[in-house]
């Protein structure tokens, strides 16, 4: 990759578009697996390929991480009394089962490029060396590992592909799907080169043995406390995965930045600026300053650059204005240096009241007296009433630094805070309030759409996450106090408890909870039932009205789920019936209104 925010451009010409085809299978026309790939540059072109089915065109119904966010207790679903971002948040669906077709197909089409590339790199006539050849190898395998796991964790067992021919297969067990991706995985640690690639480096943004090690980790400890297993299918055990972690631990170069906070881009230097009035105080009094792209803390990225348009619109960071708020009667000046978007996520104040319990009861080092997480991942603004002037409607203020905002008349579930991490950030350029990148990048793009402009990095995995599950897996506290330690908490003894409030606090809005929830549940679903029930005795502003949050039971809704959402009815009217769909997805689970729960 050409360097932290230019992505290479994606070789279409592989790809044959629009033809009928079961699991969204991509065959090839012009390049055949008969003469494609034939040189290491055709290779590089094929996985660039696989790499592609990482960008969300439309997160709410092609990503995981969108729909796991409003989903978990983080956040509320936010967007229109009538959108699917309430169904989501319900555990519900909109309209049709279909919602999910997005994630699907996108997966699909990764699952079969990987198995192209993997079929086919040894029709490479001659590679630069041994080692290229099998980081090629190695990336394919992680990547369909990658979407294997987001399949199987959304939709529970999946058809199985792993060749190239196209039929018509029944839904494997989900044992059969974590034997693939263990698999994978593993070979992807063996194949790929111990190093990782610096901010500006060509190799930005690509997979490592270290990225693998690290997934490796996740996905035994998803799969073991999800399912009450021991190991792996297949025979991965738990020394294999602590191994692994600790190579990454103690090898890969990964380290924590100084202060958290300083790796979400809202810190960048652009937003201080003063040259029409505006200018984020709370950046200002911190003394922060963000990283950057591909900071030393990121160790697998989804990278995104400011060559966007309305045609490739995916090759911006779209959840950052999902996660945004409303833009009816917006004022860029009064929410400077956040920016407008479509009002999903807004964050649970029942969430917010728990991170402030939690760290009032903590012990801190070096003159601090609270948890900076807490105001650096969260916006608390003032919300005012539009039909008063003047008169606020809620007021949730954690921080004097923090803008006020005027509430939308249409949006439903504003409840006076959003989530910082991946928001639509403005700066002050040339006399008007522009996206961020336009500043801090000039002369790239000519487009002034926020829609066009998120180049922040969407982080899957950092190192402050292998850290903890370091932890996890080894019963020792040396990880967890290396994280507390960064946010100036004093360390603690290693207990499971202290590990799931650390995990939640430092990775809160980063799409982990709610598989976090899932699998220190296990089978009977009884924790993250009672951790979803929570979200209520709290008033929201629906419409510009305040308005108590139902009181809805998550916990009998996700048992009858067992955690999964629904197959897409296109899949299984395709297969003829042969695909079944999961359980409590019948016509009762439909979302028709808010004020219906």
């Amino acid at each position: 990759m050409k360097s932290r925010y230019i992505l290479p451009i994606i070789i279409l010409t592989v790809l044959l578009a629009g033809c009928n085809k079961f699991l969204d299978t991509d065959n090839l026309t012009a390049k055949t697996t008969a003469n494609f790939p034939l040189t290491e540059k055709d290779a590089s072109e094929m996985i660039t390929s696989i790499y592609a089915n990482l960008l969300y065109e439309s997160p709410e119904t092609s990503s995981e991480i969108y729909v796991a966010q409003l989903a978990g207790d983080d956040c509320l679903g936010g967007n229109l009394s009538f959108s699917g971002n309430c169904a989501v948040n319900f555990l519900l669906y909109k309209d049709n089962l279909n919602g999910l077709l997005g994630l699907w197909s996108r997966c699909y089409r990764m699952v079969n490029r990987a198995n192209n590339a993997i079929a086919t790199l040894d029709n490479v006539k001659k590679w630069s060396d041994g080692a290229e050849r099998l980081r090629h190898f190695g990336e394919a395998h992680f990547l369909r590992a990658l979407a294997y796991y987001e399949l199987v964790r959304i939709f529970g067992g999946v058809p199985l592909r792993t060749n190239l021919e196209t039929e018509n297969l029944p839904r494997a067990t989900v044992d059969e799907v974590f034997e693939l991706i263990a698999s994978d995985l593993k070979d992807a640690i063996e194949m790929m080169p111990d190093k990782i690639y610096p901010a500006g480096s060509e190799m930005a943004g690509h997979a490592t043995k270290y990225a693998a090690e690290a997934l490796m980790a996740r996905v035994f400890l998803f799969y073991t406390g999800r399912y009450a297993k021991q190991e792996l299918p297949g025979g991965i055990t738990k020394a294999q995965v602590i191994g692994w972690i600790d190579d990454c631990v103690n090898n890969s170069g990964h380290d924590l930045v100084p202060d958290q906070r300083n790796i979400w881009s809202y810190t960048n230097e652009a937003t201080e600026s003063n040259t029409t009035g505006n200018r984020y105080n709370y950046v200002v009094n911190n003394n922060l300053k963000w990283t950057g792209n591909s900071s030393v803390e990121s160790v697998f990225a989804t990278k995104y650059n400011m060559k966007a348009d309305w045609t490739y619109t995916w090759f911006s960071n779209t959840n950052c204005l999902f996660y945004s708020p409303s833009g009816d009667n917006y004022s860029k000046s009064a929410s400077y240096p956040f920016g407008a978007g479509w009002g999903a996520g807004p964050v649970s104040p029942a969430m917010v009241n728990e991170w402030k319990t939690w760290a009032a009861a903590q012990t801190y080092t070096g003159g601090y007296t609270t948890d900076a997480r807490l105001t650096g991942s969260v916006w608390s603004y003032r919300a005012l009433d539009p039909n008063q002037a003047g008169a606020v409607l809620m007021d949730t203020k954690l921080d004097a630094g923090e803008p006020d905002y005027t509430v939308s008349y249409r949006y439903y579930e504003n409840t006076g805070y959003f989530q910082k991490k991946y928001i639509n950030i403005n700066s002050s350029f040339n006399n008007n309030i522009l996206s961020f990148a336009l500043q801090m990048f000039p002369g790239i793009s000519s487009q002034t759409s926020a829609s066009l402009l998120q180049i922040a990095d969407l982080i899957h995995i950092r190192f402050a996450d292998v850290l903890l599950m370091q932890s996890e897996l080894k019963e020792d506290a040396a990880g967890l106090n290396r994280v507390r330690a960064r946010s100036h908490l004093a360390p603690v003894g290693y207990s499971l408890d202290a590990i799931k409030n650390e995990r939640r606090w430092e990775l809160a809005f980063e799409s982990i909870r709610y598989w976090d929830l899932l699998r220190w549940s296990g089978p009977s679903l009884e924790e993250i039932g009672n951790a979803l029930n929570k979200q209520t005795g709290f008033n929201v502003v629906n419409a510009a009205v305040v308005v108590p949050m139902v009181n809805y039971n998550y916990k009998d809704r996700i048992k009858k789920t067992e955690g999964y959402w629904p197959i897409p009815q296109t899949e299984i009217d395709i297969s003829n019936g042969l695909i079944k769909q999961n359980p409590g997805w019948d016509p009762s689970a439909q979302f028709t209104d808010w004020n219906n729960y």
